[in-house]
């Protein structure tokens, strides 16, 4: 099974356009900063087709069936935009899932045959327009 961890950071988009002056008032570990990044990954990820959606999604349960998500973090966070560091990633990563998802990510056993693809592939991003 191949994952593509990178599918994470096409979401980042709101982050990655914020000015200077829009970053330094943002912070990861706030409800109310947090909620808007959620709100602006979700619009993106609506207009994902069903195997883009899928990629995310099944990026993010992998993250979190590893047991260990710091190995995985740089996948999850752009660490080219200057941000505090997220308190509970663990957390941080449900909450996305579930807010993306509509539903709580159900602990899976990837097994040994996982190949962690870091592109998006030769078409992009699947958008339905």
């Amino acid at each position: 099974m191949q994952i593509f961890l990178d599918y994470i950071h096409e979401m980042y988009y709101y982050l990655l356009s914020m000015s200077d002056d829009d970053l330094d008032n943002f912070y990861i570990n706030d409800e109310s900063c947090r909620a808007k990044l959620f709100d602006a990954m979700k619009t993106d990820f609506n207009t994902y087709g069903p195997v883009s959606k899928q990629r995310v999604l099944e990026a993010i349960e992998f993250i979190l069936s590893s047991g260990d998500v710091e190995q995985f973090w740089r996948a999850v966070v752009p660490h080219a935009v200057p941000l505090d560091d997220v308190e509970d990633k663990r957390g941080y990563l449900l909450s996305l899932y579930e807010y993306l998802a509509g539903c709580v990510p159900q602990p899976r056993d990837f097994g040994p045959d996982v190949q962690l693809v870091n592109a998006i592939g030769p078409d992009g991003i699947d958008v339905r327009l």
